[in-house]
């Protein structure tokens, strides 16, 4: 069967929400594609959603006494409960240590944030229960003049904002709290009083600062103005804008951002996008997807992480160069996060799938391999890449680090990136077991995405509605692949299946419809960068692979079509006559155990 090409995707236009003021002289961005914002989707059985349940049932587990003594404690109040010894209260074993001196890149407010979304997208009165009495108790701490830190002297005091800022826009957007409002007000009041204005240069040698990453700041200030329509928060994010650092990747000039912190400097672009959203300034979006291909080109790992000891690098070989020694080759949980935000940004506003790359790179080698949290605050914070033997390992010199504040941020926001829609249809952007429901044109369409993606690369749509309903569906070829076919009720279907666009079937649909997708996959080298092409990693599709030995690949070894499914089942190869020698994804390399990434290739 076959069909016309598709239009062009039809854009619709952003708006503040209701109450918003419009600003003089801007004007809406176009976008093209719209998250489901953790509404109507559910993941099934599979890899996610255990992680899910299981990061879910950690942060639900934590007293509430023990997130909230040094918030009380503060503020003259009784302070029941055990402290959480690391970066979130301290270690007082440990006096002259800056990293344990408490109330470091403080984590609370994104507590709050993972907890509201990770209830929203479970539907779980519990959580989202738990995380409304946390909000409410440390309202109770807030100073009269607004001071609302966990200590006197907190550590990075525009980082600690911010995230306070996002949590309870979280919990007035997903969790339902009114009164969130009220609190972001009175400490917003505090902030634009105090909040220093003289915006550090940032450089590795001044994180410590207390001006550190005040240049995140306008995604969740505006956030908050989109949310509630106060005028405070579109007024105080507009100081914050990073033009000197945004305006160099929205020109025709080579960026050279070498040295400056790695995972901020993704996230800034975050506010960048909402900078776009506000404004409608062509620049804005100039500067994300350039930024995007900037970092594809230059700062990747073949698993998308970025930042080795968490510093941007020059195009020179010193990505390359960087598995030769340092472990802390990208940090994890906080990279993937915003990884998340910018990838999903650009779907919304560009509407193209290559966006959908990097994003599946994280899900499958960023967070979605990170060893679950451990007791106490354990965290896994870096993953190491390095040649001749790495392990996964929690951060070892303190608990509850920024990383522990993102990691369910990103593992609930799974629900926000698996589908996208417009005035169109369903686009499907992650190959996830998952189902989504939403109202098409009056009519309710449920469909089931049915998987074991990426062990596999056939994927399974079923549609359900009461009524026959026309929809475009689209789906996500992956610029990595070459091949991919679709089928529909059983019968091939021609199709343009491009790598990085949307195939894009247009018809109408009767409940029981099946769609089936086969995405070619097979196993590759992916060089770490230029300078080093005999240096590379073993990938299938969009999982880098790993091996538990040798660091370097003979010539023989190198012949990829030699190595053969082990009998053993699952994403797991060994060469013929070496079957005690296996690659198996990263992902499931659990905690301690030695592998190997990448290799240098023998000529």
């Amino acid at each position: 069967m076959k069909i016309a090409a598709a239009a062009p995707l039809a854009p619709a236009l952003a708006r503040p929400a209701e109450g918003a003021a419009a600003y003089p002289g801007d004007s809406s961005p176009r976008v093209y594609l719209e998250p489901f914002d953790y509404n109507g989707v559910r993941l099934l059985e599979g890899r996610l959603r255990d992680q899910f349940i299981a990061t879910r049932d950690y942060y639900f587990a934590i007293p509430d006494d023990d997130l909230l003594k040094g918030f009380r404690a503060r503020a003259g109040m009784p302070a029941p409960g055990n402290d959480l010894i690391g970066w979130y209260a301290g270690n007082p074993a440990r006096p002259r240590d800056i990293w344990a001196r408490g109330d470091t890149f403080h984590t609370f407010g994104q507590f709050l944030s993972g907890m509201a979304r990770l209830a929203k997208a479970g539907n779980d009165s519990a959580l989202r229960n738990k995380a409304a009495t946390l909000m409410t108790e440390w309202g109770k701490t807030i100073e009269p003049d607004g001071y609302f830190y966990f200590s006197r002297h907190p550590w990075t005091p525009h980082h600690i904002y911010e995230k306070t800022v996002c949590g309870l826009v979280d919990m007035y957007t997903y969790g339902g709290q009114k009164n969130a409002a009220s609190l972001l007000e009175t400490i917003t009041g505090w902030a634009v009083k105090n909040l220093d204005r003289t915006r550090k240069t940032p450089s590795p040698a001044a994180r410590n600062a207390s001006g550190t990453e005040w240049y995140t700041l306008p995604e969740n200030l505006y956030r908050a103005y989109q949310a509630t329509g106060n005028s405070l928060y579109k007024s105080f994010g507009d100081l914050w804008r990073y033009d000197s650092y945004w305006g160099v990747f929205s020109g025709d000039v080579t960026p050279t951002p070498a040295g400056l912190h790695a995972y901020s400097h993704v996230n800034t672009f975050s506010s960048a996008a909402m900078t776009y959203a506000m404004t409608g300034a062509p620049q804005y979006l100039r500067t994300i997807v350039n930024a995007y291909d900037f970092f594809q080109r230059t700062q990747c790992y073949a698993t998308g992480g970025f930042g080795p000891d968490e510093n941007l690098v020059a195009a020179d070989g010193s990505l390359g160069r960087s598995i030769e020694a340092t472990s802390a080759s990208f940090e994890t949980p906080c990279g993937t996060w915003a990884v998340f935000k910018l990838g999903r940004y650009l779907l919304q506003y560009t509407g193209e799938a290559r966006y959908g790359d990097w994003i599946e790179k994280l899900v499958y080698n960023g967070i979605g391999a990170a060893l679950p949290m451990g007791e106490r605050g354990k965290t896994f914070y870096y993953s190491d890449y390095r040649l001749g033997g790495s392990e996964k390992l929690y951060l070892p010199y303190a608990a509850w680090p920024c990383c522990s504040g993102t990691y369910p941020q990103a593992v609930a926001d799974y629900h926000n990136l698996i589908y996208f829609r417009n005035s169109s249809g369903l686009f499907i952007n992650l190959f996830v077991p998952s189902q989504v429901t939403w109202n098409c044109d009056g009519s309710e369409i449920v469909v089931e995405q049915e998987t074991n993606y990426p062990e596999s690369g056939t994927i399974s749509l079923t549609i359900n509605s009461a009524a026959s309903v026309p929809f475009d569906l689209s789906i996500r070829v992956p610029g990595w692949s070459s091949g991919a076919k679709v089928e529909v009720n059983g019968e091939s279907y021609e199709i343009s299946t491009r790598p990085g666009s949307w195939a894009t079937i247009r018809r109408e649909w009767k409940s029981g419809d099946r769609v089936a997708i086969q995405i070619p996959m097979r196993l590759g080298f992916s060089r770490v960068d230029e300078q080093h092409p005999n240096r590379a990693a073993v990938t299938y599709g969009p999982v880098v692979m790993v091996r538990d030995d040798r660091p370097t690949l003979t010539p023989a070894e190198s012949n990829l079509q030699e190595w053969m499914p082990s009998p053993s089942g699952g994403l797991e190869f060994h060469r013929a006559r070496e079957k005690e020698s296996t690659i198996v994804p990263f992902y499931r390399v659990g905690y301690g155990t030695p592998y190997n990434m990448y290799f240098d290739l023998e000529e």
